[in-house]
């Protein structure tokens, strides 16, 4: 009888654990189940006081430092400067033409979702002498040295498609060490170990995490937006498995319908879509993803795709 009981409360854990086991797959698949924004980041303006710094221009710098670690979270499809350049100039635009109203969103948006802007407003750091010693009594008064590094942007993420500036705050870090780590003659953004071993360096990667942190959590619920390629009977989506895909996605089709501008200053203060139907991934490859009608008619190239909600 003991022995029937052990083995039914032993079968009883077994089917929890599939159950649970099975429960984690499909948690699994559905927080897998997203596409990767893609974001540029612009230009970083340094209006710094710095004559202390000797290297690479600070805010080239941070940018680098920005889409190498946008890169790393895993979350994002970034491009490197020399080929975001090479796709402008394909499409004819400029970094600042990707922030304007003036500009289609259907042209703007084959070049990114959201764009990562920010003003340098503070890059440096402070000397302060922290008391003495006595030393065979006579007062050491070289004393302690403490650095404080503080480093500060004024950060803007912008919406790429509808021009709206989605975040505007400023990001700043300090961080207090009693060693430089490493002289100012070896300080410079060419070099991530010195870099980091450096305390205005420290200050700068908190910065830099920070707004990779802020990035992630303005872009992680506002829906994907991508543009329809329509080829006699057969219907694309213009991004592919770079940028997380799947078949089986489905997709809202939309086209835009109307704007609605302030009488005096033309701002866009909304734009009407119209839907038009709903399509499903069903082949994805490098770029490009071939899809299959759900329902709907009269689809056209340059149509709004959105990621369909579950």
């Amino acid at each position: 009888m003991r022995s029937r009981r052990v083995f039914t409360a032993a079968l009883i854990a077994a089917l929890l654990l599939s159950v649970m086991a099975t429960g984690s797959v499909l948690a699994g698949d559905d927080k897998d189940f997203g596409i990767k924004k893609r974001v540029i980041v612009g230009t970083f303006v340094d209006k710094s006081d710095h004559h202390w710094y000797h290297g690479n221009d600070p805010g080239s710098g941070m940018a680098d430092m920005l889409i190498t670690a946008l890169v790393k979270s895993g979350k994002f499809k970034v491009f490197e400067r020399m080929a975001l350049q090479e796709l402008l100039d394909e499409k004819g635009l400029n970094e600042s033409d990707l922030a304007s109203p003036a500009i289609g969103p259907a042209q703007k948006l084959q070049i990114g979702d959201f764009m990562v802007k920010a003003t340098i407003t503070e890059f440096g750091y402070k000397e302060k002498k922290i008391g003495g010693s006595l030393a065979k009594g006579l007062l050491n008064k070289a004393g302690v040295t403490e650095y404080t590094a503080r480093v500060a942007v004024d950060l803007r993420i912008i919406n790429i498609g509808t021009s709206e500036i989605v975040l505007a705050e400023s990001v700043d870090k300090s961080e207090k060490s009693r060693s430089l780590g490493v002289s100012t003659d070896e300080f410079s953004f060419g070099s991530e170990n010195t870099f980091d071993e450096h305390v205005v360096g420290k200050a700068t990667r908190k910065v830099i995490n920070e707004i990779v942190e802020k990035v992630a959590k303005q872009t992680k619920d506002v829906p994907w937006t991508g543009l329809l390629i329509v080829a006699d009977e057969f219907l694309f989506i213009d991004a592919g498995t770079e940028l997380g895909i799947k078949p089986g996605m489905e997709f809202e089709i939309k086209r835009k319908d109307k704007e609605v501008k302030h009488p005096k200053t033309g701002k866009i203060l909304k734009v009407i879509y119209t839907d038009i139907g709903t399509v499903k991934a069903t082949e994805v490859e490098e770029g490009v993803t071939t899809c299959k009608v759900l329902s709907g008619s009269g689809f056209q190239s340059e149509d709004f795709v959105v990621l369909k909600k579950k």
